[in-house]
């Protein structure tokens, strides 16, 4: 039986998966490796039907590294729909007073009131409405001000006998404790998703999210929000660099190793110091179309993932980064997240859109056919970086669709996260 480390990055679109002998060199041929666009697969899908096979041949999966960004899918959700909370008497909902705008945390209806004197029977008569309510609810936040220790320890120890996970507000006079709180409650099954379906791989295998400047095991929630961004900076310090430009297919970013003290997250502010991101360009995932001028436009909100760009072969609509099927459809990493892109008919049916788009454009004599608009994307993400006024030997270019921007610095080498994760799983 061999050992194997087995790296995964698991974006909101994409997922890159490679597996490599313990021992192996960087130089070496890995055991797998390929990337996958998620809307067409999942995590769990790719593990059983791609690594799953090699395990039955005596591969031993010891230790799994990922790097994630995941869980931004959850920015636009509220995250308390399956979350309890065990309040003070008239103190439920008192989080909302500040930040009200924001996407909700919680339930009212999954709300549990204590007062100073309560029965433990009153735990177990609100813990038989919740489960009428939501019988999928599992998580629990319990937020208790001026609470004898004795009586906040039966009440943990009563939701852990019913199988729950519990959360506890360690400040519970912030509000903004018990918003960082609910988050890392109501992420936790996200998380818990993802270490579920390694562990159905690899029962045995130590698993390590990336998070600030190293892999861990323990961690809050919260930091997987920033696991990306983090991995990202330390490759900037690791090559001795000032600045990074990232681009793939879910943004096109500038990096410096400069903090922000507060998260303006979906659901209201924390104090939670992250790297600082702008972005550059136009978003890959940008809608092109003409406007009701007659002019070639770029929405200014990206499309949903689902169906994504017409690269995956489900959408009609073209988006900035079909513009480059041709470059995407040379390049082995990338075709095989698209792999319909070998066949003739979708890249035809690609090429039709773009010129439905050139020929709709009624104010111009020479319209912007398809390389003009690569040029018009190219040179507008150019722009944005020399309103940085950066110097090409003080900045790192990432992201496997940097391949699309070698006129603006032909010295790019080709991008993928499991490189990057295996030079610091090295390490651990």
């Amino acid at each position: 039986m061999s050992d194997t480390l087995l790296a995964i990055y698991l974006g909101e679109s994409y997922a890159e998966l490679e597996l490599r002998a313990k021992d192996s060199t960087s130089t070496k041929e890995p055991l797998f490796k390929k990337s996958f666009f998620l809307p067409q697969t999942s995590l769990k899908a790719i593990l059983q039907q791609q690594i799953k096979p090699l395990i039955e041949t005596g591969v031993n999966i010891t230790s799994v590294y990922v790097v994630t960004k995941y869980l931004d899918r959850l920015k636009s959700f509220r995250l308390g729909g399956s979350v309890v909370q065990v309040l003070n008497h008239d103190q439920e909902n008192n989080y909302v007073f500040q930040n009200s705008s924001k996407l909700s945390l919680a339930a009212s209806s999954l709300i549990i009131s204590i007062k100073d004197h309560f029965e433990a029977s009153h735990l177990s008569s609100e813990l038989e409405r919740i489960k009428k309510i939501n019988p999928e609810a599992k998580k629990v936040v319990i937020s208790l001000k001026n609470m004898p220790i004795e009586k906040l320890q039966s009440i943990e120890t009563f939701f852990k006998e019913n199988m729950f996970t519990v959360f506890v507000n360690q400040f519970p006079d912030s509000m903004e404790s018990l918003r960082r709180t609910l988050i890392n409650a109501g992420a936790e099954g996200t998380k818990e998703e993802i270490v579920t379906e390694i562990k159905e791989l690899a029962p045995n295998a130590e698993i390590l999210f990336w998070v600030n400047s190293e892999f861990k095991k323990t961690f809050e929630n919260i930091d997987l929000f920033f696991s990306a961004d983090s991995f990202l900076n330390h490759t900037l310090l690791l090559n001795k660099k000032n600045i990074l430009i990232h681009t793939d297919l879910e943004r096109w970013i500038i990096l410096k190793n400069k903090y922000c003290d507060v998260w303006n997250s979906p659901w209201g502010d924390i104090h939670y110091s992250h790297l600082q991101t702008h972005q550059l360009g136009i978003h890959p995932f940008s809608e092109v179309f003409i406007n009701g001028s007659g002019h070639l436009s770029f929405s200014q909100q990206p499309a949903a993932i689902e169906p994504g760009p017409m690269l995956a072969g489900r959408s009609v609509k073209p988006l900035v980064v079909d513009a480059f099927y041709q470059v995407i459809a040379k390049n082995k990493n990338l075709n095989q997240m698209f792999s319909q892109l070998t066949q003739t008919p979708l890249c035809s049916k690609i090429d039709s859109q773009f010129k439905v788009l050139e020929k709709g454009q009624i104010h111009y004599e020479d319209p912007l056919t398809i390389d003009i608009v690569q040029d018009f994307i190219i040179n507008k993400l150019g722009y944005d970086i020399l309103l940085f006024k950066l110097k090409e030997e003080s900045f790192e270019w990432t992201g496997h669709l940097n391949i699309l921007f070698e006129k603006l610095n032909g010295h790019l080498t080709e991008f993928t996260w499991t490189d990057e994760i295996f030079k610091r799983a090295t390490n651990v």
